[in-house]
Formats: structure tokens, sequence, C-alpha cells
């Protein structure tokens, strides 16, 4: 009596995609390869970001202070022609009055009226000066030759303003308050204790920060 032969088993199903066992080990590896390979990447890209980072950080400290430093030698510029511009303006004043008193307040006047025009109006020509004085001093008195002064003022807002950032002539006052030696330079000839009235050259200040020059201030005038 024969016996039926026993059918073969079928084969086993082949994983999803088609792929034998040790091929998705393979695919696996190379996958678990390009991902450690991927991280190395980013680590060196982060390491070299870092590095810019901290370059950008140097360039901008360096630029700071050299700003500081080129700010801080213009504003002793603007000191001695702040200077320069009062002297000149005392020579007017004592010549355009008589009495000391006159001849003091005229200065005040006079030097706070010529700093307006030449730092907050930014004249074009000497014309420009003369115009101011007169309104102080009467068109019969000459201001004097302003020829140098006219130059350097010109030279010195030049200058400033190839320095970059947000440089002003400040020519504000609390009007009413007493002086703050912090923040004003009184007059010499001004009671320091009497209420401001009047700014006679303004701050030199890049906005945001402390000024480099104070205010040359006034108190009450008619005290002077």
């Amino acid at each position: 009596m024969e016996h039926p032969v026993p059918d073969r088993p079928a084969s086993a199903p082949l994983p999803e995609g088609g792929l034998m066992p040790w091929k998705v080990f393979h695919e696996v590896k190379a996958l678990r390869a390009e991902v450690r390979a991927l991280r190395a990447q980013r680590e060196e890209a982060n390491g070299r970001l870092d590095k810019l980072y901290e370059a950008v950080h140097a360039l901008r400290a360096d630029r700071t202070t050299e700003l500081e430093s080129a700010h801080h030698e213009t504003s002793r510029a603007y000191g001695a022609l702040r200077d320069r511009i009062i002297s000149h303006c005392r020579y007017a004043a004592e010549a355009a009055a008589e009495q000391p008193h006159q001849r003091a307040e005229t200065h005040v006047r006079l030097a706070a009226a010529v700093f307006r025009t030449v730092l907050a109006e930014h004249p074009a020509a000497e014309e420009d000066w003369h115009r101011s004085a007169a309104r102080v001093l009467g068109p019969q008195v000459p201001l004097g030759t302003v020829t140098d002064l006219h130059r350097e003022t010109a030279a010195l807002r030049a200058r400033v303003a190839e320095l970059g950032g947000v440089h002003r002539w400040n020519f504000e006052l609390r009007l009413g308050q007493a002086p703050d030696p912090r923040l004003h330079e009184v007059w010499p000839r001004s009671d320091e204790h009497e209420p401001l009235s009047l700014c006679v050259a303004p701050a030199y200040q890049v906005v945001g920060r402390t000024p480099h020059v104070r205010p040359l201030v006034h108190t009450v005038i008619g005290r002077v």
C-alpha cells in the first residue's frame, strides 16, 4: 500500500519591503552610522557658530571702546572750543555795556545766543554768528572776527558726525530747579543755590549715556 508523499512546507513570508533579515540588519546599521555622522557634523557646526559669536562680541566690544575713546577726545576738543567762544564773547560784551553788572549779563546772554546758533542751528557762514550777536549787542557793536572759531566749530561738527552713534548737543534744562553738580557745570559768577534759568553752552552727549561734557548753565538771570 502506497503512502502519500507529504507536501513541502511553504516558504516563510518575507519581511515587509521584501528584505531578508540580514539585509534589514545592515540597513539599520547604515542608518545608525549616518545619524552618528550627522550628529558629529551638527556638533562641529555648533562649535564654529560659538566661535563666530565670540568673535562678533569681541568686535562689538572693541568698536564700543574705540567709539568711547573717540568721543572722549572730541569732547575735550569741544571743551577747549567752548572756552574760546566764551572768551571771545566777553570782549564783545565789555565793549557793549558800561556798567560791570551789565557787562556780566550781556556776556551770559551773548554766549548763550551764539552757542544756540553755531551748534543747534549749524550756521553755514560767519554772517550767522554776527546776526546772532546783533540780537543781543545791537547792530552798532561788532562781535569781532570769528573766522577761526567758525572754521573750528564746523570741523568739530564734522568730526562728531564721522564717529557715528546718536550724538546731540543737549540744551535741555528743567528750569526753576536748583543745579545739580553731577549734571550741570555752573557759570562761574552764577549762584549755584538759585534756580536754573538758562543753558549757556550745551552738553556733549551720546544718547543713552552720561554726557561727556556737562551743560554750562546759569541760574536766575539778573544776578550775574
